[in-house]
């Protein structure tokens, strides 16, 4: 959830480009988006930060694959394996958990993703239950949303609009004794739609961001588990392939990533209303920077990490009916992905938006590409009106895992035990803003 709070403002420490280092505004030499950078480096305080080792239950992460924040600071923290979500207060007291591991009402059996909404609702989307779970603020569970497996279902970013709906990409279809994508009449992808989806059910494609095209080949495996058998079929990896990048500005409208450029559509009503860009190259793929790809991928699956793919679409039938649970070999996954890699086709240049996200006074935080492969870039801070804020350094801070009220910010981290903590931090308030007219 977001909302415009035009008492509190973000302000960052400026070192002007040939200036003195003093804090300016934007209006006053802050720069252009068609000129070089200027450096800006945001000043941060400790809050709290929460996880451990040994602890009370709520706080001995498994795995936290969201969090986000509510209009009164509150964090909400969804961890995976525990199957419940903490719920802690703006300085860091736990305050309650919400759900909890199973298959009845109210309890989480797959939890992927997590929004809060403007009218209060925590939704969790459970990839295993086949839609959402909706609970109140203050634990208590609401009702439960089924999506049907054919329309699709969402991808694991959940971006909470004004109105309660939910905006998302990069969902996938499940088809339970049905054919492939191009087989018996099966849909081909033309496009990678962002959708919106109600808690009533309802799913609506908001806009048709642009597909590259299609690798020359697919490959399939199958998997076979009793009497049962699933096909996957994962598209030829494309290193480099430009990814959909999503936020929703309080207006409703969206801020959509699709390309190689530097370019940002706000979208309304399905149009482009605007862009904002900057006259940045994008960097040129040659066979130095292939090599280096395709080692960084295999070290990483090594690690238990994954290639991706464009599509993956799985399509399950059992002896007599349509779907069911499985359990699929590992070492045959593991394999099927090091082939994934091993025989990978790439882009021809790296897309100059590495990340993109939207915070709750509607800028833009851009992250640029790395100088190589797996190297952080520099982060733009934008307005949504194409005003240029100006560029943190590739070292210095980091866009969070969400933004909240008040300059609140989170972070998931491990330790060096690998236990999984998320700290929250303020952007200070002490240093003057950039933005003028506030």
């Amino acid at each position: 959830m977001k909302k415009v709070v035009h008492t509190a403002l973000i302000p960052f420490l400026i070192v002007a480009c040939g200036g003195d280092g003093g804090a300016v505004s934007a209006g006053s030499g802050g720069g252009s988006l068609d000129g070089p950078d200027t450096a800006i480096a945001p000043s941060t305080e400790a809050v709290y930060t929460i996880g451990a080792l040994e602890g009370e239950v709520w706080e001995t992460f498994g795995n936290v694959s969201d969090v986000a924040f509510d209009a009164d600071g509150n964090l909400y923290v969804l961890d995976r394996d525990a199957g419940h979500i903490v719920k802690v207060s703006p300085t860091g007291e736990f305050l309650l958990t919400i759900g909890r591991q199973g298959e009845g009402p109210g309890e989480l059996t797959g939890p992927l993703g997590l929004a809060v909404t403007p009218s209060s609702r925590v939704v969790v989307f459970d990839f295993a239950r086949q839609g959402f779970q909706v609970f109140g603020t203050d634990g208590e569970y609401i009702e439960s949303v089924t999506l049907t497996p054919d329309e699709g279902f969402p991808g694991r970013v959940l971006e909470p609009m004004p109105d309660g709906r939910l905006a998302t990409h990069g969902g996938i279809r499940l088809s339970f004794g049905g054919g492939l994508p191009g087989e018996d009449g099966a849909p081909t992808p033309n496009s990678r739609p962002i959708e919106t989806f109600g808690l009533d059910g309802s799913r609506d494609v908001a806009y048709e961001a642009w597909l590259p095209a299609p690798p020359e080949e697919d490959e399939e495996t199958e998997f076979s588990s009793g009497s049962s058998r699933i096909q996957l079929r994962m598209a030829q990896t494309i290193a480099f392939e430009p990814e959909v990048h999503l936020g929703v500005l309080s207006d409703g409208r969206l801020a959509v990533v699709d390309s190689v450029g530097y370019r940002i559509k706000l979208v309304s009503g399905g149009t482009v209303n605007s862009t904002v860009e900057r006259p940045i190259a994008p960097t040129v793929v040659d066979e130095s920077i292939r090599d280096t790809e395709r080692e960084r991928r295999l070290a990483d699956l090594e690690e238990g990490g994954g290639p991706g793919g464009r599509m993956m679409v799985i399509s399950a039938g059992g002896s007599g009916s349509g779907g069911g649970n499985f359990s699929v070999d590992q070492d045959q996954v593991r394999e099927m992905m090091r082939g994934q890699i091993e025989g990978m086709g790439f882009a021809e240049a790296i897309p100059v938006i590495n990340r993109m996200k939207v915070d709750w006074d509607d800028r833009l935080w851009i992250e640029r590409s790395g100088a190589l492969p797996g190297e952080d870039g520099p982060t733009d801070v934008v307005t949504a009106d194409g005003r240029y804020i100006g560029t943190i350094a590739a070292d210095g801070l980091r866009i969070p895992a969400a933004f909240g009220p008040d300059g609140l910010i989170a972070y998931v981290e491990r330790d060096e035990l690998e236990v999984q903590r998320v700290r929250v931090a303020r952007l200070d308030d002490s240093v003057q803003a950039l933005e003028s007219g506030r």
